[in-house]
């Protein structure tokens, strides 16, 4: 039997898409309502909104001491 070499993305990957699909379709959330939304541990969210800031697919607003709001990045004109 042939093994198909495609490669399957890893759960952080699927992460990153959930959270971007849901930034998209519902608005700007906090990482605690991100939580909430994608099932995901709190680990998995800190982790993957650290990542797509970086490569600026979200962007980070500060609400509060200790608290932000996570929101897809607006494309640099």
């Amino acid at each position: 039997m042939m093994r198909s070499t495609s490669k399957q993305p890893s759960s952080q990957e699927s992460v990153d898409r959930k959270m971007l699909l849901l930034l998209k379709r519902k608005g700007a959330q906090t990482i605690e309502g991100l939580i909430g939304l994608t099932g995901a541990c709190w680990e998995q969210v800190f982790f993957s909104v650290d990542r797509l800031s970086r490569t600026g697919k979200v962007s980070l607003t500060l609400i509060r001491p200790c608290e932000y709001r996570v929101s897809v990045a607006q494309p640099v004109r």
